[in-house]
């Protein structure tokens, strides 16, 4: 009985395994494409890399004795659970994800987005609940080469720069004499509760003050939450009109800078460009920066930021330096794939007519009724 080609099952079963064989090696050849700003991602976590164990010798014998349950990856800069400068509870993974150089590459690539090039203005907010989200901003504006205007809470939740002898305004001043940074804080307030040092004993209030004064910073002494917002606006303000900042960049959850608690969980982690802020009036900084028309670069949330990029959360050990799609990203190569096209539709077209032609001759051959 006659069958053309396209119907034999020996000819389908070729071209199945053909296109199967075809497929997995489109699939297979794929090629890097690295990311916007690449150089200076790899450089920015090379720097913190370098600023982490500058910051851990700085240590010294206190860092042999690290608590490598808290601090699984040995960095030195989990703080304790409880201090008399620790202001809330605070997520220790999150603390540990941060303490990544990876984590300045990411800083780069949100910058590099919302604009920002070298000899810009940005304005940042630190406070003391995050020391790794604040090593990788100030690294990543450093490798930038942009000019930052900082504000600084000392305060810090579990886990982050509550050690009374070392928090971030320490860890900031050993970067800046060793050179890792060329750029600190110009003001830093109590941070806890409204910025002002609520559910903070006394004791942890005075030390604070001791944290600010032999740091030789100013003091932003505020009255209450809405003076908190508006003293850290002035400051801003003397740098410049507020529309002239390409970026704010934010760590952890200060009060002054969140505002109403309401609205701050409103606002994603990452990247915000564009977002209704006119609608939050009981909004602290981020809102007025962000009601200008200024990128806001929110550093919290950290597992939600971090799945922006399918990046591993709280990872032991560290990922090594260039790990992550903010670097690079694999992509199917358009030439084996356009080959793999041509390959597989000239197969089908070929067989299609050679089938055709079969057919005909076998009908001009053949009377019509004896084909099936």
């Amino acid at each position: 009985m006659f069958r053309p080609a396209i119907q034999r099952v020996e000819v389908l079963v070729a071209m199945a395994i053909i296109s199967l064989v075809v497929f997995y090696t489109a699939s297979s050849l794929t090629v890097e494409t690295r990311q916007a700003a690449y150089d200076i991602k790899i450089a920015a976590a090379q720097r913190m890399a370098n600023a982490m164990q500058i910051l851990k010798d700085s240590r010294g014998k206190v860092a042999v004795f690290m608590d490598d349950i808290n601090d699984p990856n040995e960095t030195g800069l989990i703080g304790h659970q409880f201090t008399y400068i620790t202001t809330d509870e605070g997520d220790l993974d999150a603390k540990i994800s941060v303490l990544d150089p990876n984590v300045a590459a990411m800083m780069v690539d949100f910058l590099t987005r919302a604009g920002v090039s070298a000899g810009d203005k940005v304005a940042v907010t630190l406070t003391g609940s995050m020391p790794g989200g604040n090593l990788a901003v100030v690294c990543a504006l450093e490798e930038m080469g942009v000019v930052p205007h900082i504000l600084a809470s000392v305060g810090a939740s579990q886990w982050g720069a509550n050690i009374e002898n070392f928090t971030w305004l320490d860890m900031e001043k050993v970067l800046y004499d060793t050179s890792i940074i060329s750029f600190k804080s110009s003001a830093a307030s109590m941070g806890g509760g409204s910025d002002i040092g609520r559910r903070l004993s006394p004791k942890g209030r005075e030390l604070i003050q001791e944290t600010i004064a032999r740091n030789e910073v100013d003091f932003i002494n505020s009255e209450d939450l809405a003076d908190a917002v508006k003293r850290r606006m002035d400051l801003f303000a003397v740098q410049g009109p507020i529309d002239e900042y390409k970026a704010f960049v934010n760590v952890g959850g200060g009060a002054a800078v969140l505002g109403d608690a309401a609205y701050a969980r409103l606002i994603p982690p990452g990247l915000t460009e564009r977002m209704q802020f006119e609608s939050m009036r009981n909004g602290g900084v981020m809102a007025k920066f962000g009601r200008e028309g200024v990128p806001v670069i929110h550093v919290l949330n950290i597992r939600t930021m971090f799945a922006q990029f399918d990046y591993p959360y709280a990872a032991t050990p560290t990922p090594e330096v260039g790990v992550g799609s903010f670097y690079a990203s694999e992509r199917y190569n358009p030439w084996t794939t356009a080959l793999a096209l041509v390959l597989l539709l000239g197969m089908v077209i070929t067989v299609g007519l050679n089938s055709k032609r079969k057919i005909k001759h076998h009908l001009e051959k053949y009377e019509p009724d004896s084909y099936v």
